[in-house]
């Protein structure tokens, strides 16, 4: 069954087209990408995530989706820093340090979405004054966003 219903998927289509400048990759980190799954996985988060993903990506050829299990592809795990599964990276024209850890679902799939526009377009629409305040810290920041379903 489809996560998203036929008029969803058109309105995020028609967003996707006006809205996206760059290509988008997303890479998708899983527990494994195949064989035997380990003790502790959560194979029906990972099976859910990849959906979306893969229904997300079918709405724009600018968006594509790339899958690497965590063991089995443990350098390209440690070169985006993934330690946790599922994990998105998001890769625009660079690198932007955007990571999503869980299942995109309920309001945080719009999140995803808005991500991914974003990451496309290689910035964030801030106001002016936020664009100062984040000017004048002394040095990179890395910034967690922790949510959970209510």
């Amino acid at each position: 069954m489809p996560f998203l219903n036929p008029q969803d998927a058109e309105t995020i289509r028609r967003r996707f087209a006006a809205d996206l400048e760059a290509p988008v990759r997303l890479l998708l980190f899983l527990p494994a990408t195949g064989g035997l799954a380990l003790p502790g996985e959560d194979w029906e988060i990972a099976e859910y995530t990849r959906q979306i993903l893969t229904e997300v990506a079918a709405l724009s050829d600018k968006v594509t989706v790339e899958e690497y299990g965590l063991l089995s592809h443990a350098d390209e795990a440690q070169r985006y820093g993934i330690e946790r599964v599922p994990a998105i990276v998001f890769l625009g024209r660079e690198d932007y340090g955007v990571r999503y850890l869980g299942l995109p679902a309920g309001y945080e799939f719009v999140t995803m979405l808005e991500t991914i526009i974003a990451v496309s377009r290689g910035r964030a629409e801030l106001a002016q004054a936020s664009r100062e305040v984040l000017a004048a810290l002394p040095g990179d920041v890395y910034l967690q966003v922790f949510v959970t379903p209510t």
